[in-house]
Parts: C-alpha cells; sequence; structure tokens
C-alpha cells in the first residue's frame, strides 16, 4: 500500500516537494538570514553615521547616541563571527571590509568627547565598512 503510494506520480511529486522544501529551508536558514541580518545591521550603521554627522557642532557630548552605537557595535560582532557564513566573511575580506576594525573604531566613537576625534572615527568606519552617505552614489 505505502510502495504504491510513493511510487505513483503523487507520491514522487510529495517526496520531491519534501527534499525541495528541506533544502530551501536550509539555504533560507544558513545563508539568506544572516546575510540580510548583516546588510541591515550596516544600514543601520550608516544611518548612525549620518545622524552623528548632522547634530549640529555646539551639542553637547550627553546628547550623542553612544547607547545605541555600542548596541549596534555588539549586534555587528555578533553577527559577523557567529552567524555570518565562512564563505561571505572570506568575500569580505576580498572587498577589504572589516567589520572587526568597523566595530573597534564604533566602540571608540561612543565614547567620543571631541567632535574632531568623531569625524575621523566615522570616516574609519566607512572606509572599514565601505559604507558611502546616502546621498552619495556607491
Amino acid at each position: 500500500m505505502i510502495l504504491e503510494f510513493f511510487s505513483s506520480p503523487v507520491g514522487i511529486a510529495a517526496i520531491l516537494s519534501f527534499f525541495i522544501g528541506s533544502f530551501g529551508y536550509v539555504i533560507a536558514r544558513m545563508w539568506v538570514q544572516p546575510l540580510l541580518r548583516y546588510r541591515l545591521l550596516k544600514s543601520r550603521v550608516r544611518a548612525l553615521m549620518a545622524a552623528m554627522e548632522n547634530l549640529p557642532g555646539d551639542t553637547d557630548t550627553q546628547a550623542l547616541p553612544g547607547q545605541e552605537i555600542r548596541k549596534t557595535a555588539a549586534k555587528l560582532t555578533d553577527c559577523y563571527n557567529k552567524t555570518l557564513p565562512q564563505w561571505y566573511q572570506l568575500m569580505l575580506s576580498n572587498r577589504n571590509e572589516s567589520p572587526d576594525t568597523a566595530v573597534a573604531d564604533l566602540m571608540a566613537l561612543a565614547n567620543v568627547k571631541d567632535r574632531q576625534h568623531a569625524t575621523k572615527r566615522i570616516a574609519n568606519i566607512r572606509l572599514a565598512l565601505k559604507i558611502t552617505p546616502k546621498n552619495e552614489k556607491g
């Protein structure tokens, strides 16, 4: 009875659907979700850098989003070291994109007291992550 079902066209279609679904699930969970998470974190860093640059020059250092920068840096480190596939990490290193360097500069930026130092850190973060400002193409 069972063998007849699996040898029929409907049974073969069920078996194929099961294996294709399983393969799709693995691809989605192991590759697509981590890559999307990394890209979202990278865009969050871009937004934080734009917010830091758009603050007025006389802004008190307490108004800087230090806590948010630290949280984003921690999430970026976790994503890069624990969830990104090894092949994507290699691709990032081939592109000279270094999230670890960016995280070090993000942590330093969260504690910065001088606005001139913040500008230097922002430039280093953009260089490390290959981020361009939203108003520029690239």
